[in-house]
C-alpha cells in the first residue's frame, strides 16, 4: 500500500499538505513542530502523500538505549531482556538506538494496515547496508490499551518491567536483528 504514494523527505522549503489523523498532538507536531526539529537537528521527518494530502509521516532521530534511562527495571532485567544475545554484554549499559519520535497515519486510512507497513519500512530502512549503526528501533509509546497493542503486534516489548497507570508514555523496544536485510 505505501509504494502507491509519494514519499517525501521533509526540506526547510517544503510546503505541507493537509494531515489530520484524529490525534491533536500528532496532528500539531505535523503542521508546527516538523520543521523547528528540522531546523534544530532534532529529528526529519518523511511524509507519504497522494496528490494534494499528507496520507502519513513519521519522524526520527538518534537515540540509545540505556538502563540508566529505563525506571522500573533492574541490572538483571537488563541483562536478560537486552544484553542476553549481544556480544560483550558486560561492558555496555547502552547501545546505539533510532528514535520513532512521531508516527501518524490519516484517520480515512487507520485500521487498514498503513502502520505496520511504515514500521516495516522503517525497519529496512535501518537494517539495509547498516546506514547508521544503530541495533535497536525504541518509541514512547503513548500508554493507550491500542497504542502499546500496535506496537507489539509489530515485535516492539516494553522495557520497564512495569507500566505505571499515569505515565503518559511507555518506553518500547524493537532488535533491528530480528528484521535483518543482507
Amino acid at each position: 500500500m505505501i509504494e502507491s504514494y509519494n514519499l517525501v523527505r521533509l526540506e526547510s522549503n517544503y510546503k505541507l499538505k493537509p494531515f489530520d489523523c484524529d490525534d491533536s498532538d500528532l496532528n500539531e507536531f505535523y503542521e508546527k513542530d516538523s520543521l523547528n526539529y528540522l531546523k534544530q537537528l532534532f529529528a526529519v521527518t518523511y511524509i507519504f502523500e497522494e496528490k494534494n494530502k499528507a496520507i502519513a509521516f513519521y519522524s526520527v532521530s538518534n537515540d540509545k538505549i540505556a538502563i540508566s534511562d529505563s525506571k522500573n527495571i533492574s541490572k538483571n532485567r537488563w541483562k536478560m531482556k537486552i544484553q542476553k544475545n549481544l556480544p560483550h554484554p558486560k561492558r555496555r549499559y547502552s547501545f546505539p538506538a533510532v528514535k520513532i519520535g512521531r508516527l501518524g497515519v490519516c484517520k480515512q486510512k487507520q485500521g487498514l494496515g498503513l502502520g505496520t507497513e511504515i514500521l516495516d519500512f522503517i525497519k529496512a530502512s535501518f537494517t539495509y547496508k547498516n546506514k547508521t549503526g544503530c541495533r535497536f528501533i525504541v518509541v514512547d509509546a503513548y500508554n493507550k490499551e491500542n497504542v502499546i497493542e500496535f506496537y507489539q503486534k509489530n515485535g516492539f516489548d516494553i522495557l520497564p518491567s512495569k507500566i505505571e497507570e499515569n505515565d503518559i508514555t511507555v518506553l518500547m523496544y524493537y532488535d533491528l536483528l530480528r528484521f535483518r536485510i543482507e
